[in-house]
């Protein structure tokens, strides 16, 4: 039966009591006795009825959320996602919740198989650190809790997104090679691995139509693995090459200049490098990279007021979150004459 069509009343009436009673049981007060309460109850579920249960952060204190993440994301952009779980359950550890990580590998991710454990507990709300597939989303969505996405989007969900905006910081960055006299400038990313790098990848295309500059399909080259996350300098490079990339992450940049030393290529001096995330690995690398810094903190810090908000408010309406970003300049882009 649709619980769209199923009422409390219906409820009372296939009981022969009052719709009064029947609320008190799914919504447990008191007033009724423990049998009639699970009596009805039994039906309740027997119906299909499934209230959506309204919480309120002062009514519960002991919220027990889990934060899904891809187990390709924790190779894929260094510590980008742990970062943002450590902030995420530094804000649940000081609110008193709970946050457990489920980090799903690509077999399971396809199969839609959940954690067991996730199955065998009673978990209030869910987090999604990295993009997932929409099916995998869709089997969490079964379960009638808020599920709030971090750093991606998926058409045809509507959820709460915490984000940056992704075409935007494609397009300033790409912008800032220009402005340092490059005019032939490649990408490197597989556009279709997630939704944040199709982005980056489109803003970076604007650009350069902007300033009626060429893109070259033979300039987009891509040095990971998509299901793994792991990646090579063993790539092949363009025979013509451009004078600067835009890579869509650190990790990507770092093992650029891996291959390009390996040619006995430099960043900069032959080859300038930008990049996004500002991790770790982009001061330590040689060069250090110049790149966007996303904030792990305000990405964790939305995500956890969202869900309190989805928490207290089901039924409102869904919020896009764009977390703001700056570029950090260091030494990884060197400034071309205009005929470079």
């Amino acid at each position: 039966m649709n619980n769209n069509k199923v009422t409390m009343q219906q409820i009372a009436d296939k009981l022969g009591i009052s719709k009064v009673s029947v609320s008190k049981a799914i919504n447990n007060q008191e007033g009724i006795s423990q049998e009639l309460r699970k009596k009805i109850l039994s039906v309740a579920v027997e119906m299909g009825y499934m209230p959506k249960k309204k919480f309120t952060t002062a009514d519960k204190q002991d919220y027990k959320l889990a934060f899904f993440t891809p187990k390709r994301y924790f190779f894929e952009n260094e510590n980008f996602y742990s970062q943002i779980f450590y902030y995420l359950n530094k804000e649940c550890s000081d609110a008193h919740y709970t946050l457990s990580v489920f980090i799903i590998n690509a077999e399971d991710e396809h199969a839609g198989i959940l954690p067991s454990i996730y199955l065998n507990d009673d978990f209030d709300g869910v987090f999604v650190g990295g993009e997932m597939e929409s099916s995998y989303i869709q089997n969490l969505l079964r379960f009638q809790k808020p599920v709030i996405l971090i750093d991606f989007y998926k058409p045809g969900l509507d959820l709460d997104c915490i984000l940056v905006d992704n075409f935007y910081i494609g397009y300033e960055a790409t912008t800032y090679l220009i402005q340092n006299g490059h005019k032939r400038i490649g990408f490197v990313g597989n556009i279709e691995q997630a939704s944040s790098i199709a982005d980056r990848f489109y803003g970076y295309q604007k650009a350069l139509a902007e300033n009626q500059l060429t893109y070259s399909k033979e300039w987009n080259i891509v040095n990971n693995e998509p299901l793994t996350g792991l990646y090579t300098e063993n790539i092949s490079l363009p025979g013509e090459m451009p004078t600067a990339f835009l890579c869509y992450c650190d990790m990507a940049a770092f093992y650029l200049i891996k291959t390009l030393s390996s040619r006995n290529l430099h960043v900069p001096q032959d080859i300038s490098i930008i990049s996004f995330d500002n991790t770790e690995i982009s001061i330590s690398s040689i060069p250090p990279l110049t790149t966007v810094d996303i904030s792990k903190k305000q990405l964790a810090n939305h995500a956890f007021r969202q869900m309190l908000l989805r928490l207290d408010n089901p039924d409102s309406n869904t919020q896009r979150v764009i977390v703001s970003t700056k570029l950090v300049i260091r030494s990884s882009v060197r400034h071309i004459s205009c005929d470079g």
